[in-house]
């Protein structure tokens, strides 16, 4: 029943049919077929602007192969300007600030411009508008006053760093040291003793000059960095010199005495020492060795050229010197050295000098003398008696004039046996 009544409707639509009129669409179809003014004009201006300006571009804007030549051109002229102008027969007078045109009347009557044509492959340059070559460089430079040549440009040559030569070239020594600072710009190279000792960059330098001869030293200052010799010395032979020492005291005048020996090939000697000399200059000297302990002694010699050798040399002194005093005596020896006290220096140096004895006990005077013969025999001088044995009695002796570095004074104890 539904589906029947759908069909019906359907049936109903299909089959209707609005009435035609031929009238109205006459008049619609005139509506559609009507143009505006307007727009047909605009399409005609548009078309006209972009040939307009397409020409324009073509013959106005320069190609870059056509701004190169009028660049060239303006160049040439600018550099000409102080050149008389070359006119050609056909070619109209124009006055001399005008640029002068590379083109012929008769071949081209209407005088346009060839550089500013379109599609003009630029000529080859007259030589009459270059009239001296001209080296590209001065197209980078202010070229007034130059002569008309090329430059012929060379690298400058660095100036030289006098830093290197901070050195004493004074001739030396041989045993001397050769020091130099470091360097930070140049390498440097010794040539000496036969050989060559090489130092890099900023590499002090300390040679021990062990052998006469000549020191050069070059280092890397030249323009391109070659070695160049920077100065030269002279090592000087140091001179000879040795020196002996006895290692034994000697009493030969009374005084403690070492014996001391210099040979060199050279006259002019010194002496030094930690202890008394009996000289400070010649080949031979003694140390006066008054007390104990180690004596040092130096000799130094000077070479005409004022190079100096040292020596050394040291000596024990093993007791201090007591006027070699004896510590006992016999009143009974039969020997005249052991029967009597007297310091035996005081008998050999002949020295003003005083001599006391005295008692430990009390401290009272038992004997005195001045003369170097006449010793103590043991008698006491308060009672004039022997002095009883085996007991230590104390001995003084004042010198007037002691030598140099002796003391003035001298004690000790003597014992009768």
């Amino acid at each position: 029943m539904k589906d029947g009544l759908e069909n019906s409707f359907k049936e109903a639509l299909n089959q209707f049919e609005l009435p035609y009129d031929a009238q109205a669409w006459e008049s619609l179809n005139k509506k559609l077929s009507a143009k505006k003014w307007y727009q047909a004009t605009q399409i005609k201006w548009s078309a006209a602007l972009v040939i307009a300006i397409g020409i324009a571009a073509y013959f106005v804007l320069p190609t870059s192969t056509d701004r190169s030549i009028k660049e060239t051109h303006n160049k040439t002229t600018t550099r000409e300007t102080n050149t008389p102008t070359t006119v050609t027969p056909n070619q109209s007078e124009t006055s001399p600030s005008s640029p002068q045109r590379l083109v012929d009347n008769a071949t081209n009557p209407k005088g346009i411009d060839p550089l500013m044509s379109p599609g003009f492959t630029p000529p080859v340059v007259v030589s009459e508008l270059i009239p001296h070559s001209i080296p590209l460089i001065l197209d980078q430079i202010n070229v007034q006053g130059l002569p008309d040549k090329a430059i012929d440009y060379q690298e400058p040559t660095p100036s030289y760093n006098g830093g290197i030569a901070i050195i004493d070239f004074k001739n030396r020594c041989q045993g001397e040291t050769l020091q130099l600072e470091a360097d930070k710009r140049h390498e440097r190279m010794i040539s000496y003793a036969g050989k060559e000792l090489h130092f890099s960059y900023n590499e002090s330098i300390s040679l021990k000059l062990t052998e006469p001869g000549k020191v050069t030293l070059t280092a890397n200052t030249g323009p391109y960095g070659q070695f160049e010799e920077v100065g030269s010395l002279e090592v000087y032979p140091s001179p000879i010199l040795s020196i002996t020492a006895e290692h034994t005291l000697n009493y030969v005048d009374g005084l403690p005495k070492i014996s001391c020996q210099a040979e060199s090939n050279e006259s002019l000697i010194s002496w030094y020492s930690t202890y008394m000399l009996s000289d400070i200059l010649g080949k031979n000297t003694e140390i006066l060795a008054f007390e104990k302990g180690f004596a040092i002694i130096e000799a130094q010699v000077t070479s005409i050229n004022g190079c100096k050798t040292k020596e050394k040399e040291m000596v024990n002194i093993p007791s201090d010197y007591n006027l070699l005093a004896v510590n006992a005596f016999n009143p009974q020896s039969l020997d005249n050295r052991n029967s009597r006290f007297m310091p035996f220096a005081l008998t050999i140096r002949q020295t003003p000098f005083k001599l006391i004895v005295l008692d430990p006990d009390n401290g009272g005077l038992i004997f005195e003398t001045t003369d170097a013969d006449n010793a103590w025999d043991g008698i006491d001088r308060r009672d004039g008696k022997l002095v009883p044995s085996n007991k230590a009695y104390i001995w003084k002796v004042v010198i007037q004039h002691p030598v140099a570095g002796e003391k003035g004074e001298y004690r000790g104890t003597i014992v009768r046996m």
